[in-house]
């Protein structure tokens, strides 16, 4: 028993966090509680006990019919930049926003708004246990400030959406992360806000709290002016400044009692004497002069400037050129020549630089500053970390996809990082991903559009849209700026493969045009033609997916590019089988997996073997049909391709409807559809209906319909036409069949007119239709569907 009130709260948690989720009987709860000397009410007493618990841990308590249950709260996830440990003054301010429901601070640089919103944050944080959200928008950077899509992507990642499930238009984006933060408590700080940019970002639900620092006025704004005497004093005696009270006064005074000027003033005062460095910082100026704050933050940064060493100054004014909002060791080594370990720490000391935590980065301010001081040599360097990144991320990239293959020709020799495996890889491009985009926004011809080359397919498989639509737009301004035709086609596919991926597949064939174009090599040219067959192919039309793959295919075999024929081949299998032609989809597929084996390309050897069990499937040699599925399946969850582990999966199910596995493909379906899900992936969850509609036949209208509108709603023709023949046949609809058959023969899609044929025969009855379903099965190998029509004659009396 429980003797202290704080006792028996402890009893109550521990009893209900024992069995979380699960109902624990209000019996058993005062037992735990007060064992056996219950009170004299104890039902009342238990419902008071549990009010100040629900007031005490953020778990929520639910009331059942015959006891409570504790449902466990994860702490949602902080963004939030460290706290200053020597922040000071600003309490009334604080006072004064502790009780918004939205909270602007506004004011000049360098006045401290982002210091006055991080402490803010923090002080708040316990009441947003759902998470707090940071970004700095970068409105008033030299650099390109972050997008509203940016901001919602790394928002929403954040918040558990997986990269491959975030929208891929703005509207879509702020539905999804307005959704994730309904019934929440979620606090999210704007940092260098411009007010165009921030109503995306702005949470709408009640729960919720936004934080907004600018430098233009907003409404309710909190403007914030420098810091009072006592406040500046009490800063410079945290730095430890030596002086007199009166030197001390005028170090504040010429510093215009600014934050940001103080801060570095004091770093370097502290290491010497006060009296020295204020008669360097008064420099010619009269004691009288009135000091504004752009004079007093230039005054300090130059002083500290002149301080520094030699070489810490060169790394200075470097840092302030690259466009990212900071640097990595790897990356600053490359833009200084050298390892810049003691610079970096010299520049932390002066107080021009802040290190969080393995990172570098400089006030928006010091960076204009130090992006002023730099010479022609600083900008020599800039284009050195250019071309680093450039051949780091082709490094990281061909890791992760060793098939990758660049449609530009970089200089490729010089120094990089390289990577032991595809974790360490595939670490570097998340952690320097905004770094990488950044640069191909500021960077000039070629290494924008070479970088962009060499991100494509990282940007394509990882999908990242809004991303893609920044990077390959850059990338074709500087090659268009530079007359650079090779670099300008490499961007438009790369345009195209974003509206590809998006569904807009007239747009993808626009660009892809474009792209041929301006293509000046055979490599070029193949990789247009071999994509514009598949976007072909989703859209159904299959004689002109076929022809184009056909071409990809004779100029890839005529140069010598094996790891372009294995994939193209694998591509004009899929389409061969598609149109009918069995035994040559299998052909082409099997000569791909001997590419891929032989040459250790996993990726694509996990989609022939994938796309072999399917003509295994169709030939209906089904235990070859399971046994090479499941090997697919296995392949893709160790490349971790989420989007083509859920085709593999779509397929398997399939396998197990046509075998009569309904317990197996079940629960292969639920994995199906959850990894389509994560990843956005529409196509395959219509793949998986139609699966399911074999495998529940109690429900097959509803998946197939199901699967019919979605196939439309994102224009998968050859999804629609399957679903369609299962929808026909739950309905028992003549006309839908005849309506399929017509686009079956329309759009050359014949490996499903014996289906729709055997559909047609079942409704009507019709004893010629069968006998046409057989020979369409017969001619294409489909030895199941042929069995099933002979099941049928055999029924008809044929």
């Amino acid at each position: 028993m429980a003797a202290t009130p704080e006792g028996k709260l402890r009893a109550l948690h521990q009893a209900l966090a024992a069995r979380p989720d699960e109902p624990v009987l209000f019996a058993d709860l005062i037992r735990e509680v007060w064992g056996d000397q219950p009170p004299a009410s104890p039902l009342p007493a238990l419902r008071s006990l549990v009010k100040r618990l629900r007031r005490a841990v953020p778990d929520e308590i639910v009331t059942d019919a015959s006891g409570y249950r504790l449902r466990t709260r994860t702490p949602g996830p902080c963004q939030l930049p460290a706290d200053l440990p020597d922040f000071v003054g600003r309490e009334r301010e604080l006072a004064s926003l502790e009780h918004r429901s939205r909270v602007a601070i506004t004011g000049p640089p360098g006045v401290g708004k982002t210091a006055l919103a991080v402490r803010l944050a923090h002080r708040l944080r316990p009441q947003y246990f759902d998470g707090q959200l940071y970004v700095n928008l970068r409105a008033f950077a030299a650099a390109p400030p972050v997008t509203a899509q940016q901001a919602l992507g790394g928002f929403l990642r954040a918040l558990g959406v997986p990269q491959a499930a975030i929208p891929a238009d703005l509207e879509a984006q702020a539905e999804l992360y307005q959704q994730k933060l309904a019934g929440k408590e979620v606090l999210v700080v704007l940092d260098n806000a411009d007010e165009d940019l921030v109503e995306p970002l702005l949470p709408h639900a009640p729960g919720c709290l936004a934080i907004i620092t600018s430098r233009h006025d907003l409404p309710d704004q909190l403007r914030l002016g420098v810091l009072a005497d006592e406040a500046a004093h009490e800063l410079l005696e945290g730095m430890r400044v030596q002086g007199s009270a009166e030197e001390r006064a005028e170090l504040v005074r010429l510093c215009a009692h600014l934050p940001l000027a103080l801060r570095i003033a004091g770093a370097n005062a502290a290491h010497g004497h006060v009296e020295d460095y204020l008669e360097e910082l008064r420099g010619d100026r009269l004691d009288g002069l009135e000091i504004d704050g752009d004079t007093a933050v230039r005054a300090a940064f130059e002083l500290s400037y002149r301080t520094l060493s030699v070489e810490a100054r060169s790394v200075f004014r470097r840092l302030g050129l690259q466009p990212g909002a900071d640097t990595g060791l790897a990356a600053t080594t490359a833009l200084a020549g050298h390892d810049p370990a003691p610079q970096l720490a010299e520049l932390v000391n002066a107080g021009l630089v802040d290190r969080v935590g393995v990172r570098h980065q400089l006030h928006d301010l010091i960076r204009l500053f130090a992006a002023d001081a730099a010479d022609d040599d600083d900008r020599a360097a800039l284009l050195d970390m250019y071309a680093w990144y450039l051949r780091t991320a082709h490094n990281a990239v061909l890791k992760i996809v060793p098939e990758t293959s660049l449609m530009t020709e970089p200089d490729l020799d010089g120094p990089s990082l390289r990577f032991a495996d595809r974790d360490e890889a595939g670490a570097w491009l998340d952690e320097e991903h905004a770094n990488l985009v950044a640069a191909v926004v500021a960077a000039p011809s070629p290494y924008a559009q070479q970088l962009a080359d060499a991100l494509r397919i990282y940007l394509h498989i990882g999908r990242f849209e809004s991303d893609k639509a920044l990077v390959f737009q850059a990338g074709l301004r500087a090659a268009t700026q530079a007359g650079d035709t090779a670099g300008q086609s490499a961007s438009l596919f790369g345009l195209g493969m974003s509206q590809w991926t998006r569904g807009a597949y007239r747009d993808a064939l626009e660009h892809f045009a474009e792209a041929l174009e301006l293509a000046r090599t055979p490599f070029a040219v193949a990789s247009i033609r071999n994509s514009a067959g598949l976007v072909h192919m989703e859209m159904g039309e299959m004689a002109e997916a076929e022809r184009s793959l056909t071409t990809a295919l004779e100029i890839r075999r005529e140069i010598g590019d094996e790891r372009g024929i294995g994939s193209t081949l694998m591509n004009l299998g899929i389409t061969h089988g598609t149109r009918g032609d069995l035994r040559r989809a299998a052909e082409h597929i099997q000569e791909c997996k001997e590419i891929s084996e032989r040459l250790g390309l996993l990726n694509l050897l996990a989609l022939s073997l994938d796309n072999l069990s399917v003509a295994y499937f169709e030939l209906g040699e089904l235990d070859l049909a399971l046994e090479t599925s499941l090997h697919s399946v296995r392949l893709h969850t160790s490349q971790d391709q989420q989007r083509a582990l859920a085709n593999a999966l779509a397929t398997l199910v399939r396998v197990h409807a046509e075998r009569g596995e309904t317990e197996a493909g079940l629960a292969v379906a639920d994995r199906c559809l959850q990894v389509a899900k994560d990843a956005d992936h529409p196509k395959t969850r219509i793949d998986c209906l139609v699966a399911m509609a074999v495998l529940e036949p109690g429900d097959a209208r509803r998946h197939a319909l199901e699967a019919v509108e979605l196939g439309r709603k994102i224009g998968y023709e050859p999804g629609v036409i399957t679903a369609s023949i299962l929808l026909a046949g739950a309905t028992a609809s003549v006309e839908l069949i005849d309506e399929v058959l017509g686009t079956i023969r329309d759009t050359d899609s014949l490996m499903d007119l014996s289906r729709a044929l055997l559909v047609r025969a079942r409704l009507t009855g019709s004893v010629h239709t069968a006998h046409e379903a057989l020979a369409a099965a017969e001619e294409r190998g489909q030895r199941k569907v042929a069995a099933d029509v002979r099941e049928l004659l055999v029924t008809l009396g044929a």
